[in-house]
């Protein structure tokens, strides 16, 4: 009987048809739950006698996984695994799925609206009214402008699809190119420099690589318009923080919505205090129906790899 454990789903949210799931094929269960993401030392003491986990982003270090002692599957929730060292899980022999397509949906409706909100102000009127004060605040209208979409893959090829829904121009920046989605969308594919330069918004649907690590800095900060505004839904250190807060403050663009960051909880970030952004706790993916799908996949996942059999999407060294 392997032993799997449980990490990733929110508390509030009913595990029990997957622990169902998992137990009828003869698996041994068990739920921890963490606010905040595990330390390597609590994740080793956890990980003792695991055959499988279904985890979120957690430390998964060299040190972490040499001291997994059965562990054959890591299953991540999400399409994300840069807090994964993949190296050392390739030789350790231990496997590593992701769940890509999942909360797509969910990630895409999020950051249209944060576009929306920041357009509109709208967390700014609602903290404003709440306060006891009527101070109506001016906006921009959505449609008819420009989105530069930064990944043209599964997350922002349907905000692309929002985004044609208000009539906007769509531009898009990729080293792969989706020529036929593109061209069934009318998007135009652009050097990330041009695509900065046009938009009006600028939304993030990149994973975290050697490559995307401070994607956007001070000088692509720089390139976009005063009147723009920049979207992160995807990793927070793909953008430089202490340039993106420089950029609000001098006021090279005209506000940001996050919803990751370089560091979180971003509780010292001096992007807290900026009244010309939106903050949200890594939270795009969180709808009921995501989590029911991420969960679904991750533990077909885990039972595959105990069967010997392909999972749905391996992450690759």
């Amino acid at each position: 009987m392997e032993n799997v454990l449980i990490t990733t789903f929110p508390s509030e949210w009913d595990a029990s048809e997957i622990l169902s799931f998992l137990k009828e094929r003869g698996c041994e269960v068990s739920l921890r739950y963490f606010e905040r993401p595990p330390m390597e030392d609590e994740l080793i003491e956890l990980l003792k006698g695991v055959d499988g986990i279904i985890a979120g982003s957690h430390p998964f270090t060299r040190r972490v996984l040499y001291s997994a002692d059965k562990l054959k599957v890591i299953s991540r929730t999400g399409a994300g695994f840069d807090t994964i060292d993949l190296k050392a899980a390739t030789e350790r022999g231990i496997i590593v799925t992701t769940t890509p397509e999942a909360n797509s949906e969910s990630v895409a409706d999020f950051a249209m609206g944060l576009l929306l909100s920041l357009a509109r102000q709208i967390p700014q009127g609602d903290k404003d009214v709440r306060a006891g004060h009527w101070t109506p605040r001016m906006g921009v209208e959505v449609y008819g402008k420009t989105l530069g979409i930064i990944g043209l893959g599964r997350i922002g090829k349907r905000l692309a699809k929002r985004g044609r829904g208000f009539d906007m121009t769509i531009l898009a920046y990729d080293t792969y190119t989706a020529t036929a989605f593109a061209a069934q969308q009318d998007i135009t594919y652009l050097p990330l420099d041009e695509l900065l330069a046009r938009s009006d918004f600028v939304s993030i649907h990149v994973p975290l690589t050697e490559e995307t690590h401070g994607l956007i800095g001070e000088r692509e900060l720089r390139l976009m318009k005063p009147t723009a505004y920049l979207i992160n839904t995807a990793r927070g250190a793909i953008v430089d923080d202490a340039s993106l807060a420089r950029a609000l403050k001098e006021g090279w663009i005209a506000g940001a919505a996050l919803d990751v960051f370089a560091t979180e909880p971003p509780f010292r970030s001096p992007l807290l205090s900026m009244e010309k952004t939106i903050l949200a706790p890594h939270t795009a993916s969180f709808t009921k129906e995501a989590w029911a799908r991420m969960a679904k996949e991750a533990a077909e996942n885990v039972v595959k790899v105990f069967e010997g059999k392909q999972p749905s999407s391996v992450a690759k060294f």
